[in-house]
C-alpha cells in the first residue's frame, strides 16, 4: 500500500472523527496507539490532548499464569508513550493511579483487522478489545476506524464479539 494515500486517508478519517457528536462531547476517551499500516492515530491523540481532553490508551498487563489485562491508561503528553507491549506498540507505564475505570469512558476509538456494516469487528486475535468493551457502561460510543477497503459485507463473528456503534473510513461512516 502506498504511504502517502495512507496519509491521507488516516487524515481524512480523522476530520471524520473530530466531527462526530461523540468525539466533540468525549471527555474521557480512549484510543488505540496505531502502528504498521493501520489508520494513524497519533496526530489524534496529541490533538486532543492539547484540547484538554483527558486521553487513555491501551496498556496490556501480563500476569505470571500467562493471563493478559488490557488497561486503559491516561497519558498527558504523546512522549509518556515510552515501552513497546508485546504487539510493539508504543505503550505507557503502568502505574495504578493512570488507569482509567471502563465506566469513566465517553469514547473508545477500536482498531480492526475488518469489519462489516452490520458493525462487527475482526481483531488480531488477542481478545483484549471485546473484554474490555464488555465492561464499559452503555452510554460508552464504541467506534471503530479502518480503511474502507476494510469494511466488508460480513465477516466471521461470535456471540462474544462486542460490535462497535459507529465505523469511520476516509469514504463512509457507518
Amino acid at each position: 500500500m502506498d504511504k502517502r494515500e495512507l496519509f491521507g486517508w488516516s487524515r481524512c478519517i480523522a476530520e471524520k472523527l473530530n466531527g462526530l457528536q461523540a468525539v466533540i462531547e468525549a471527555e474521557n476517551i480512549m484510543c488505540f496507539v496505531s502502528f504498521g499500516s493501520e489508520v494513524d492515530t497519533h496526530g489524534l491523540l496529541k490533538e486532543w490532548i492539547l484540547q484538554g481532553k483527558n486521553v487513555s490508551v491501551p496498556r496490556i498487563e501480563k500476569f505470571p499464569a500467562g493471563e493478559s489485562l488490557m488497561h486503559a491508561v491516561k497519558i498527558k503528553d504523546f512522549s509518556d508513550l515510552k515501552t513497546k507491549g508485546s504487539y510493539g506498540i508504543m505503550e505507557p507505564e503502568l502505574k495504578i493511579d493512570s488507569i482509567v475505570a471502563p465506566a469513566e469512558l465517553d469514547a473508545i476509538i477500536v482498531p480492526g483487522s475488518a469489519f462489516d456494516i452490520q458493525r462487527n469487528r475482526m481483531g488480531y486475535g488477542g481478545g483484549f478489545y471485546d473484554r474490555y468493551l464488555m465492561r464499559t457502561s452503555g452510554n460508552c460510543k464504541k467506534i471503530g476506524v479502518c480503511y474502507d477497503f476494510q469494511l466488508l459485507e460480513q465477516i466471521p463473528h461470535e456471540a462474544y464479539d462486542i460490535p462497535v456503534d459507529l465505523i469511520v473510513t476516509e469514504k463512509r461512516t457507518v
